[in-house]
């Protein structure tokens, strides 16, 4: 994607089939796990259930993820669920205390829970909420208090990186939260401006800026599964500092008039879960997402469009050594505001995106003793990416693929990466955060 827009996502995606589990059992989590249930207490009638809140949550908002009430049966699935919960469908972080209750085979349950007021993005693969693209750079989530017993915030986010920025502002209404099935809907509101870049390679390398401003309001159901589904309508306004020097039928050039578009957006995605040192199995088997946009051209919009994007990674175990593949295809139609150009992104040997209204990108890497437990470890990869311009006649943006391959080799140190690769332009080192890929 160019800059750091998000990619459109629509209500078309209903049509996409369920990809069953990639998560194995909550053993992916074990060591981050609250103290688990003594085999004595099992059973026993839980008697009371308090909770110690710490940060902007409150009391009776964590009380609503919670399975196990007062007259329950405690058990190790149960407590399982409600961690679960709290750490997943909350954002908080739980902490359980378990001790005899006042009568014979009972219990009090002590749920200590922290959510913070400041923190800073981890950028987990497609574990953005709502469903957004991973994005780079250095960014932070500032949350205020709950409004009310429901969990009702705000809450703003901003990424920022060397060239482009992103700042989004929240208000998030819960509609459902089902504790028992691990399950949370939300309407989402928020209004976003941001300013993306182009690398431009002719005639000149020049870096072309662009800007963002808009609106959106989203309904989206996510559980502790880690699946997600987004459905929701947008605004937005965008505008370019100068013509990135593309021309073609299939796009509206904003240099020229500001680009005002409507569009309808759904989105299914699955996460791992897990921190990136465990996308491995048994931990993780596979991450996706699918996302598909429909600028329905009214309301005074500038042109009509549609977004298609499928993203899938897969991991497989070679005794401790892990073998991970991600393929992307991305496709548009009709004519596309040319500040949301999709790229082929994610190639470590050239300096910019290869952007176009297509795009495809493939990259597989052997990591090596990644299940031996120690900060540092090295992989091998190899990957390729391509994008066309739609009725492009450009040498440089040609109406067919062009493929643009790099290999190499990288360490990572705990979750810092640093990679050399070459490609048909040359050689080239990057250093990322373990998590912004794949």
């Amino acid at each position: 994607m160019q800059g750091l827009r998000r990619l459109p996502v629509t209500f078309l995606i209903l049509a996409v089939i369920w990809l069953p589990g990639a998560v194995a059992p909550a053993a992916a989590d074990d060591a981050s796990r609250i103290a688990i249930v003594e085999a004595s207490m099992a059973g026993d009638v839980i008697q009371n259930v308090t909770i110690e809140t710490y940060g902007v949550t409150k009391p009776d908002v964590v009380r609503q993820y919670l399975s196990l009430k007062e007259g329950d049966r405690l058990e190790q699935s149960g407590v399982d669920r409600d961690y679960a919960n709290l750490k997943t469908l909350a954002g908080a972080i739980p902490r359980l205390t378990i001790e005899p209750g006042a009568e014979s085979n009972t219990v009090a349950l002590h749920w200590i829970v922290m959510d913070k007021w400041f923190a800073l993005t981890e950028h987990p693969f497609y574990g953005d909420t709502p469903l957004s693209a991973p994005i780079q750079g250095v960014g932070f989530i500032v949350t205020a208090p709950p409004l009310n017993s429901k969990g009702s915030s705000v809450y703003a986010i901003s990424q920022l990186s060397r060239r482009a920025n992103l700042v989004r502002l929240f208000y998030q209404e819960p509609v459902h939260i089902n504790p028992v099935k691990g399950r949370e809907s939300d309407f989402v509101f928020d209004a976003f401006g941001g300013r993306g870049v182009f690398r431009e390679s002719q005639p000149e390398a020049i870096n072309i800026y662009s800007w963002n401003t808009g609106a959106e309001a989203t309904y989206y159901v996510h559980g502790t599964n880690n699946n997600q589904l987004q459905l929701g309508v947008r605004t937005v306004r965008t505008t370019t500092a100068q013509s990135t020097g593309i021309t073609a039928p299939s796009l509206y050039q904003t240099s020229e008039h500001p680009g005002r578009n409507t569009i309808l957006e759904g989105g299914y995605s699955h996460n791992c879960g897990v921190p990136p040192t465990q996308w491995q199995p048994p931990f993780c088997s596979y991450q996706y997402r699918f996302q598909v946009a429909d600028g329905i051209g009214v309301l005074g919009s500038t042109s009509e469009y549609q977004s298609y994007i499928a993203d899938i990674a897969k991991y497989f175990s070679i005794g401790k050594s892990a073998v991970a593949l991600h393929v992307v295809e991305a496709r548009t139609g009709g004519v596309i505001p040319d500040s949301f150009l999709v790229c082929g992104n994610g190639l470590r040997a050239y300096p910019k995106q290869f952007c176009g209204t297509d795009a495809q990108n493939f990259q597989a890497e052997y990591r090596i003793a990644q299940a031996v437990p120690g900060p540092l470890h090295w992989v091998i990869f190899t990957e390729t990416s391509s994008s066309r311009v739609r009725g492009g006649t450009q040498s440089f943006a040609p109406a067919t693929f062009q493929w643009h391959p790099d290999s190499g080799f990288g360490f990572i140190y705990r979750l810092l990466r640093l990679d050399f690769a070459w490609g048909n332009q040359g050689g080239r080192f990057s250093v990322e955060i373990q998590g912004q890929t794949f």
